[in-house]
C-alpha cells in the first residue's frame, strides 16, 4: 500500500479524527454506531439501534480506529441490494492509542506492530521519538494520519519488555487510554488540600457517631464508599445508607472534577486499579475508614416487617465508623459461626437483624419479577511478580448479597425522590430487550421445546426460575442474557427492567461512578438551597449521562480482556493438558468452551470435522451425524494460547 502524499510534520501533534470527512454524496441515511475493525483492510459499523453491521470498505474508514463511536452515511446498492457504510465523524476517540511491539520495516523506519489488529495493521513512527526503544519493548504509539489500514504518528511511551510485571496489565490500560497517573493541575489541587475533617465541616449535619455503623467490604479494598446499620423499630426496620460526601471535596468544574467526568469510573483489573479520583482522596479522606470521622450523604429508610419501605428521606451526615468488616468474616457471623460471633460480639446483632431485613428486601424484589442470572464468575490470582497463577469460582455469600439488598434500595429510594420533584437527575436505565432480539430468543427456545412468547421482566423471571436445575439452564441464561438491553445512564427516568424497577439510579458509589458524584451534587445543592436551584443542572446531567455510558462500556472491555489476557497466562502451562467443560456459545467459526473455573477457550469449526454448518436460529453447529449446542458438555485439549487467547482441541 503507498503511502499518502500528504504531507506531515514530524512535530505535529495529534489533531483531531473527529472531522474527518466523506466526499461520496449519494442518497443513503446517517447511522451512528461504533465503529468494528477487522486488521484485513475493511470493517464494519455496528449501529446503536441493534439492527445489522453495514460493510466499511478500506476507503470510508474516515479515520476511525476501532471501539470509536461515529457518525456514518450508510448506502444500499440498488442492484445487489448490499449496504455500505462510509464514516462521516468520529463522535467519540475510545482508542486514542495504538499499542504494540517496537520494531523497525524492511527499509529500517520505526514502527510498531499493534497488538490488537483490528486497529490497523502497521503503525509508522514518523513524529516524535524522545527515546528509541529496544526492538520487541512494549511502546505506545499516539496516531495522526491514516492510510488505508497503515497508521502514522508519534511514538509517546515505552513500557518495557513484555514478560515484565504489569507490562501486559499496562499495555491494555494504555490501549484504552487509562492512566494511574493524574495530570500535574490535578495534583496541584491534593497537594494543597486538607485531608482532615474540620470542626466547621461538622457543623450542620446529622450526627450519627453514636449509631453502631460499620463497613463491609473485599478484604482488599481500600476506597471505602458505603457504611450502613440497621435496628428494629416498632414498625419494622430502619436502615441508614451512609455514602461518602466526595461531591464535598471534589467542587464542580475543578481540576479534580474535571478529569473525574474525563474518566467517568475506576477501572478494576486483578492486582490493581486506575481510579476515577486521586488516591488521597478515594483512599483518604471519601474513604470511609474505621475510627475516624468522615463526612457523608445518608439515606435514612423506614421499612415495616415485611421489607416494604414507608419512608425515605435524605440527609448530610457525619459517621464514624465503628467496624471495617469483611465479606467473609460477616457471612461466618451471619451463618452461626462461635469463634466469629465471639470475636465480634459487638456487631453480631446489628448483623442478625441485618441479615433478616436483606432476606425480607430479596424475597420482596423477586416477587416482583426481579431477574436473577446465576451465572459462574472467575476470580484471578496473581503472585508477586503479577503473574496469574489460578483462576477460582468468585463465591457469593450471604453477605454480598445484604450489602446488594441495601444499596439497591437505596439507589430506589433516591431514584424515587427525585422523579417526584421532576428534577434533573442521571438515571440508570435498563430497557426491556429490542424486539428483534428477543424474537430470536423467542425462536431459540422453541428449538429447545420451550414455550415462551416474551413480555415484562415478571415474564422472564418465571422462565428463568422454570429452568432451574434443567440442562439447559446455563444455556437459556446465557443466550437470555445476551438478548437484553444494555444498562445505561440517561435523563429520563425509564425504569429497571432486570430488577424490575420503576425508578432507579446508581447514588451509592461516587468514589468510582461519575454519575454518582453528580447526583450528590444536585442532591447536596437540594438540601442547601432548595428545588428551584437544582434546575440549573439540566444540561449537566445530559452530559454526564452520555459521556458515563461511553466510559462504563470501555471500562467493561479493558477489564474482560485484562482477564482473558491473565487467564490465557494461566492456561500456558496447561498447553496439553484434558478438560471436562460445557459449549457456553456457537459461533460461525467454532465453538466456545467453558471449564468450570470460568476460563473459555474456543474449539476451532475445522477441528470439529468436515461439512460442519452454523445454523443461526438454534445457536448450534451442525453435521450430519452431530450437534453442538450451548449447553453440551465437552472434554477438550490445550492445544495453544496465543495473544491472549486459548485454542482448544476435542478430546479423543
Amino acid at each position: 500500500m503507498k503511502k499518502s502524499s500528504k504531507k506531515r510534520s514530524s512535530n505535529k501533534s495529534q489533531p483531531s479524527r473527529k472531522n474527518a470527512r466523506s466526499t461520496r454524496k449519494s442518497e443513503g441515511k446517517m447511522v451512528i454506531g461504533t465503529y468494528r475493525g477487522t486488521g484485513k483492510g475493511f470493517a464494519f459499523l455496528t449501529p446503536d439501534d441493534g439492527g445489522e453491521d453495514y460493510f466499511i470498505p478500506p476507503s470510508g474508514m474516515g479515520g476511525a480506529l476501532n471501539g470509536d463511536r461515529v457518525t456514518a452515511h450508510v448506502t444500499i446498492d440498488p442492484v445487489t441490494g448490499k449496504s455500505e457504510a462510509r464514516v462521516c465523524d468520529v463522535l467519540q476517540q475510545i482508542t486514542q492509542y495504538v499499542v504494540g511491539t517496537y520494531e523497525e520495516t524492511t527499509n529500517g523506519r520505526p514502527a510498531i506492530i499493534p497488538d490488537d489488529g483490528k486497529v490497523c495493521q502497521l503503525f509508522i513512527v514518523e513524529g516524535r521519538q524522545s527515546v528509541k526503544p529496544k526492538i520487541g519493548y512494549k511502546v505506545v504509539g499516539l496516531p495522526y494520519e491514516r492510510d488505508g489500514d497503515i497508521l502514522y504518528g508519534d511514538l509517546i511511551e515505552v513500557l518495557g519488555e513484555p514478560n515484565k510485571k504489569s507490562v501486559d496489565i499496562l499495555s491494555i490500560a494504555r490501549a484504552y487510554g487509562l492512566s494511574e497517573e493524574f495530570p500535574p493541575e490535578v495534583e496541584a489541587v491534593v497537594r494543597n488540600a486538607s485531608f482532615e475533617v474540620s470542626e466547621d465541616e461538622m457543623q450542620e449535619r446529622e450526627d450519627f457517631r453514636n449509631d453502631l455503623v460499620i463497613t463491609i467490604d473485599g478484604l482488599d479494598a481500600k476506597d471505602l464508599d458505603d457504611a450502613v446499620s440497621v435496628e428494629r423499630t416498632a414498625n419494622g426496620y430502619r436502615l441508614c445508607v451512609h455514602i461518602a460526601d466526595v461531591s464535598h471535596y471534589v467542587k464542580e468544574n475543578g481540576a479534580i472534577d474535571k478529569e473525574a467526568f474525563k474518566r467517568g469510573t475506576s477501572v478494576y483489573f486483578p492486582g490493581s486499579v486506575f481510579p476515577m479520583l486521586p488516591r488521597e482522596l478515594s483512599n483518604g479522606i471519601c474513604s470511609l475508614n474505621e475510627g475516624v470521622n468522615r463526612l457523608t450523604l445518608s439515606c435514612v429508610m423506614e421499612m415495616n416487617k415485611s421489607g416494604a419501605l414507608l419512608s425515605s428521606r435524605l440527609t448530610k451526615g457525619l459517621i464514624k465508623s465503628a467496624r471495617r468488616m469483611d465479606y467473609d468474616t460477616v457471612a461466618s457471623i451471619v451463618e452461626g459461626d462461635s469463634t466469629a460471633r465471639a470475636e465480634n460480639a459487638d456487631v453480631c446483632e446489628m448483623l442478625d437483624v441485618a441479615k433478616e431485613l436483606a432476606l425480607l428486601l430479596n424475597s420482596r424484589r423477586l416477587n416482583r419479577g426481579s431477574i436473577e442470572f446465576e451465572l459462574p464468575e472467575a476470580k484471578i490470582i496473581l503472585d508477586d511478580n503479577g503473574k496469574c497463577v489460578d483462576v477460582q469460582l468468585y463465591e457469593h455469600k450471604i453477605s454480598h448479597m445484604i450489602i446488594e439488598e441495601f444499596m439497591l434500595s437505596a439507589n430506589e429510594a433516591v431514584a424515587s425522590t427525585f422523579n417526584k420533584m421532576k428534577s434533573p437527575f442521571v438515571y440508570r436505565v435498563h430497557e426491556a430487550p429490542p424486539p428483534e432480539k428477543e424474537l430470536a430468543f423467542i425462536d431459540y427456545l422453541e428449538t429447545l421445546g420451550i414455550d415462551f412468547s416474551g413480555g415484562n421482566s415478571s415474564d422472564y423471571a418465571q422462565l428463568f426460575n422454570s429452568i432451574k436445575g434443567n440442562p439447559n439452564e446455563r444455556a437459556v441464561s446465557r443466550i437470555g442474557l445476551r438478548s437484553m438491553s444494555k444498562a445505561k445512564y440517561m435523563t429520563k427516568d425509564a425504569g429497571h427492567f432486570g430488577l424490575s424497577a420503576k425508578h432507579y439510579c446508581h447514588f451509592t458509589s461516587p468514589i468510582r461512578r461519575y454519575p454518582d458524584l453528580q447526583i450528590h451534587r444536585i442532591i447536596s445543592d437540594y438540601l442547601a438551597k432548595g428545588g428551584e436551584y437544582i434546575k440549573r443542572y439540566a444540561k449537566i446531567v445530559s452530559e454526564s449521562a452520555t459521556q458515563s455510558s461511553i466510559r462504563e462500556q470501555v471500562a467493561l472491555t479493558a477489564e474482560r480482556r485484562v482477564d482473558d489476557v491473565k487467564k490465557a497466562e494461566y492456561m500456558k502451562s496447561k498447553i496439553g493438558e484434558s478438560f471436562d467443560g460445557v459449549i457456553s456459545s456457537v459461533t460461525e467459526w467454532g465453538v466456545f468452551v467453558e471449564l468450570p473455573n470460568c476460563i473459555e477457550g474456543l474449539v476451532r469449526k475445522e477441528k470439529l470435522g468436515e461439512s460442519v454448518e452454523y445454523n443461526e436460529k438454534s445457536h448450534a453447529l451442525i453435521c450430519e451425524d452431530k450437534v453442538w449446542r450451548i449447553g453440551d458438555e465437552m472434554t477438550v485439549t490445550c492445544d495453544s494460547v496465543e495473544n491472549g487467547k486459548i485454542n482448544f482441541i476435542p478430546t479423543n
